[in-house]
């Protein structure tokens, strides 16, 4: 455990209190469904894209990702090189069809397309797999603040969970895109902030680079069809 400061409790409870408060600020003018689910579809193109990106980037990419580098370095980009592509056909492709069509949900969709049985099919298996990720994503954020509160870490994940339902149930999607764009800045400083601490620990880089690529880190592409390996 580390031992935290009377600071480092201060920064904790103000982002706690500071993620309830965006919630309290969404949830103004919120009076039905639509707007509760929708955001009223007037959210700024930059902020909804802010949100998909912190909504990406959870505690197992920003805990995990590292690690999974350091083991077997740039070719842990590999399982991402399709990312671009996928990104590119959801934006062009399917993202105008659905706004088009004026649904809430894919799911909705499902139901007018295909009837009642598609849509409860797909619902189901989407919320036994997104259960199955967030379990992952709430055990990786509750190990990190159990190591530096000392708090048990069923307690960590209930406190954690409160937090996130409260702000979601109280403002809706408005609520969560604007607490995302509030977390997409604190991920950026903090990445930029380890990267300027590691750059400074290795100094000079170039040695560091060259060691790297001694070792074949840096290669970013695997030819093997090893499944031993996660890149396969």
């Amino acid at each position: 455990m580390v031992g935290l400061g009377w600071l480092d409790w201060t920064i904790v409870a103000v982002y706690l209190l500071a993620n309830l408060g965006i919630g309290l600020w969404a949830s103004r003018g919120v009076t039905s469904a639509a707007e509760l689910h929708l955001g009223s579809r007037d959210l700024p193109w930059w902020a909804l894209g802010m949100s998909v990106a912190a909504t990406y980037v959870s505690a197992l990419s920003f805990l995990g990702g590292p690690a999974w580098a350091y083991g077997d370095g740039m070719a842990a980009l590999a399982i991402h090189l399709n990312y671009p592509l996928v990104i590119f056909a959801v934006v062009v492709v399917f993202l105008p069809f659905f706004f088009n069509a004026g649904v809430t949900s894919i799911y909705e969709y499902l139901e007018k397309r295909f009837g009642v049985a598609s849509r409860l099919v797909n619902a189901a298996l989407f919320l036994v797999s997104q259960t199955i990720t967030t379990a992952s994503i709430l055990t990786a954020t509750a190990v990190v603040l159990s190591f530096a509160t000392g708090l048990d870490a069923r307690a960590s994940i209930v406190i954690i969970t409160l937090a996130v339902v409260a702000y979601t149930v109280i403002g809706g999607l408005r609520s969560v895109v604007w607490t995302d764009v509030f977390q997409g800045v604190i991920l950026v400083v903090g990445a930029l902030i380890v990267l300027w601490a590691a750059l400074d620990a290795v100094s000079p880089v170039s040695g560091a680079l060259s060691r790297l690529a001694a070792d074949g880190k840096l290669d970013p592409i695997d030819e093997r069809l090893d499944f031993s390996v996660a890149p396969t």
